[in-house]
């Protein structure tokens, strides 16, 4: 009963998201490194596609390991619009943390400067202490 209805699940139901959505992993000469990540829409399809590639009997049946494929669910990393999100809070809190920055040391000065008695600076050249 379920290998057959699977067998004869059309093409709208997997919901591939495209060619323009596959992402095949090539070394520096152009080949396949051996893996590729496809793009669904729902993770309905992506779980019937899953399951159609590691129940495949003919390529385990064969012998031939170049020609066996298996399927998983990645784990995505996130894109910078998750980790922003991610670091909210809560709405009202959009503060950003200073801790997070180096505080800053005063210039050095490269020349000396003349000063008066009073510790102020003079602006008249060279220090002649």
């Amino acid at each position: 009963g379920d290998d057959n209805n699977a067998a004869t699940i059309n093409n709208d139901n997997l919901m591939w998201a495209g060619e323009g959505s596959t992402l095949i992993k090539r070394d520096d000469s152009g080949c396949c490194r051996g893996f590729a990540f496809l793009t669904f829409y729902s993770v309905d399809g992506a779980m019937i596609v899953i399951d159609r590639i590691n129940n495949d009997v003919s390529a385990s049946e064969s012998g031939d390991d170049r020609t066996s494929l298996r399927a998983e669910l990645s784990n995505p990393k996130g894109g910078g619009t998750n980790k922003k999100k991610s670091n909210k809070k809560n709405n009202e809190d959009n503060i950003p943390d200073l801790r997070l920055r180096r505080q800053r040391k005063l210039p050095v000065r490269k020349h000396p400067v003349v000063t008066s008695s009073d510790g102020k600076r003079t602006n008249l050249g060279n220090k002649t202490k």
